[in-house]
């Protein structure tokens, strides 16, 4: 028995298991439970989207920080230097 990664979520599994314990992909041909939908692609896993989805949220909040940041920064010294 070897220990193998699931496709979709990187878990180790037995290479004789029929689908992953943990994401319930199926990982032998011809196992699927009847009725059940088909494996998805790799780009349409959820797990791809929830990645996507924090990627641009911190590309969409991290330059709105450091201008903020740098905003500050500039009246705090511009206080400083302008009252005396």
């Amino acid at each position: 028995m070897a220990l193998i990664r699931c496709p979709e979520c990187s878990r180790e599994v037995s290479s004789h298991a029929p689908a992953c314990p943990g994401c319930g992909y199926p990982l032998q041909a011809g196992t699927a439970r009847p009725g059940a939908p088909a494996p998805q692609p790799a780009w349409q896993s959820p797990s791809v989207w929830g990645r996507i989805a924090t990627v641009l949220g911190a590309w969409m909040i991290v330059p709105w920080l450091a201008r903020l940041i740098f905003a500050v920064g500039a009246l705090v010294l511009g206080y400083f230097m302008f009252t005396k």
